[in-house]
């Protein structure tokens, strides 16, 4: 199991290696068993994805305006939603060579930014992840950027358009959330 608390470079190699041992063991259960896929790619991702602080930043300024429950409601939604999109988008992907291009040792900031390259038969995806240290001393994962598309502006987009669709219903949009319609554009 990767380590939130050791270098941020060597911490995104350890958790791409899981994921893709992941896929290429459990993501042939997709079809057959999806919630045991889902549930192997979670575990991977839980200790090292700060869920809630991404979930706040999707909501915006709407977060301050939502109660706790509302907010933890949307972030277990959005969790959920988010792995399970994630899950069935790579897997596929168990044949990839995944490579951090910076490494460098741990930074002295709380902040880092890690750059990997995916190459596959369908070509080269340039990802670019946003960690920061938390009070414990652990870094977490707070956004990606997949081909210079900024995922957490993307949602956060997504989440302000459908609280004007909604009339400011917060409880309709968090029921209505699906990280795969907002994936696809739609």
């Amino acid at each position: 199991m990767v380590s939130a608390a050791q270098n941020p470079y060597a911490m995104i190699e350890g958790v791409s290696g899981q994921l893709l041992n992941v896929i290429r063991t459990e993501g042939k259960n997709l079809n057959a068993n999806p919630q045991r896929y889902y549930s192997a790619v979670d575990r991977v991702l839980e200790p090292v994805v700060d869920f809630d602080f991404i979930a706040r930043g999707v909501m915006g300024s709407y977060a301050k305006k939502a109660t706790p429950a509302q907010r933890a409601k949307f972030a277990s939604t959005f969790r959920r939603d988010l792995v399970a999109t994630f899950a069935r988008g790579v897997a596929t992907f168990g044949n990839l060579d995944v490579k951090v291009i910076n490494p460098g040792s741990t930074p002295s900031g709380n902040r880092v930014n890690v750059l990997q390259e995916v190459r596959s038969k369908e070509g080269l995806t340039k990802v670019s992840y946003t960690l920061v240290r938390n009070r414990s001393g652990q870094w977490k994962l707070i956004n990606v950027i997949l081909n210079g598309v900024n995922l957490g502006k993307t949602f956060r987009g997504q989440f302000a358009q459908a609280m004007q669709a909604n009339n400011g219903n917060i409880d309709k949009v968090i029921a209505g959330w699906s990280a795969a319609d907002k994936v696809a554009g739609n």
